[in-house]
């Protein structure tokens, strides 16, 4: 029961404290409703629901999400492309330390962070100390200011890939951020795109975050698909106005969609809607149910998230309830590994169809 305590907690909310062993999930999910400029979620919750592009916050990163562990920051996620990702640090690992102090992921590079953002300095390369699975080793990086918002934006753009085996190609892509922009739902229709000619697609929506609109939905849905939404609150209000007659102009081969306790929002009802349909499978671990919107606090300088408990998906209350994938695969964050059984599978599964 430890460790499925422990694991629990890892998969949900970045920098938050851990709980004690007998604390369960609803305790655990009201504890994470609001965030502060002091946790790194906080610059991705305000990023995403800034007014304008001009108010997100940015600030100087690496590329990581984690959770907050005894030991350090235990990485759950790595940015494609961004320093941390360059550097070689691995989901799994802890860091420890950056340049010998104790290490905190928004104070190690924002000394000076608080609700005007952090301050642009010069980029200055800080020593990594790491704990990976139980071997010490270092790594350098040299952080980046930027707002988060466009951090996940420019990760799902690096991350596209495609695989050969035999006579078949596999498609992969990560869509870290979904946003309602006309630029943004251009960019992820271009992704699919650059995809069109794969035999299968694994679409990773693991730690993704943001909003869904049709565009999102016409990626693979076919003409007249829509989403029961009953009494919608936050974003969602948008979307239910917005999704009658689907054009239909969308993949139609297998996809693959992987899921996690962190995917939250957008994707999680992407992935909830497309896994309707047989050519599409999800899978990994179950989602929370985050549906909920996020309430900016300015003077309070917080960000409160607001939960979707009386909006029905499909006739059921999503939140804290989530998706459920067809196939569940084991990925404990506590262990540091260079494969990802989680996409093996998904891999594996579509060269079993296509």
């Amino acid at each position: 029961m430890q460790t499925v305590a422990r694991i629990t907690q890892a998969l949900l909310w970045i920098a938050i404290p851990a709980l004690t062993h007998g604390q369960d999930l609803a305790a655990q999910s009201r504890d994470s409703q609001r965030v502060t400029p002091q946790q790194l979620d906080y610059y991705l919750v305000q990023a995403f629901n800034a007014p304008s592009s001009a108010q997100r916050l940015a600030l100087n990163h690496i590329g990581i999400q984690g959770q907050q562990s005894a030991e350090g920051f235990l990485i759950t996620s790595v940015l494609e492309s961004y320093p941390a990702h360059r550097a070689g640090v691995n989901r799994g690992d802890i860091i420890t330390a950056a340049n010998g102090q104790p290490f905190h992921p928004v104070r190690s590079f924002n000394p000076s962070s608080g609700s005007s953002g952090a301050k642009h300095t010069t980029p200055v390369p800080s020593e990594l100390s790491i704990n990976r699975g139980g071997t010490r080793i270092t790594a350098t990086v040299t952080p980046m200011f930027e707002n988060l918002y466009d951090s996940f934006r420019a990760a799902s753009a690096a991350s596209v890939q495609q695989f050969n085996s035999g006579n078949k190609v596999v498609g992969y892509v990560h869509l870290w951020a979904l946003s309602r922009s006309s630029n943004d739902l251009i960019s992820t229709q271009r992704l699919f795109e650059e995809l069109a000619q794969c035999d299968g697609i694994i679409l990773d929506l693991r730690d993704s975050f943001g909003f869904v609109d049709r565009e999102h939905l016409e990626l693979a849905l076919p003409a007249g698909a829509s989403i029961d939404i009953d009494r919608p609150l936050g974003w969602l209000k948008t979307i239910t106005s917005s999704l009658e007659d689907l054009p239909g102009a969308a993949y139609r081969r297998p996809l693959a969609i992987l899921v996690n306790a962190r995917t939250r929002g957008g994707p999680e009802l992407l992935a909830h809607e497309l896994g309707k349909l047989e050519r599409i499978v999800t899978m990994g671990k179950p989602t929370l149910g985050r549906i909920g919107s996020y309430t900016l606090d300015r003077p309070a300088n917080t960000a409160d998230y607001q939960p979707a408990t009386e909006t029905l998906v499909d006739g059921e209350v999503f939140e804290d309830s989530g998706l459920a994938p067809e196939i569940v695969i084991e990925f404990p964050i506590f262990e540091s590994r260079r494969d990802d059984p989680q996409f093996d599978a998904a891999f594996n599964q579509l060269m079993g169809v296509i």
